[in-house]
């Protein structure tokens, strides 16, 4: 995660459409609408948290492989 991307709002500001999401240990990827994040939940939520959010799913997490979790990232964030 870039260090100046700490909250759901400063993602937005880069971000205003779309939020690419991908993992760097598996092959999922894909595009959140960042209105549909907003408002779900609200322009506060960090980043990291959105980062579990989004995991919650994942085989890896699921399973608790915590030497090998799950690997969720949002490329093209500028720091």
């Amino acid at each position: 995660m870039p260090s100046g991307t700490s909250s759901l709002r400063e993602m937005a500001a880069q971000c205003p459409d779309w939020v690419c999401v991908s993992c760097n240990r598996c092959d999922r990827r894909g595009k959140l609408r960042t209105a549909r994040l907003l408002d779900e939940h609200g322009p506060d939520l960090s980043v990291p948290a959105l980062r579990r959010i989004l995991a919650a799913d994942c085989p890896r997490m699921v399973e608790g492989k915590f030497h090998d979790i799950c690997g969720v990232f949002f490329p093209g964030l500028r720091g």
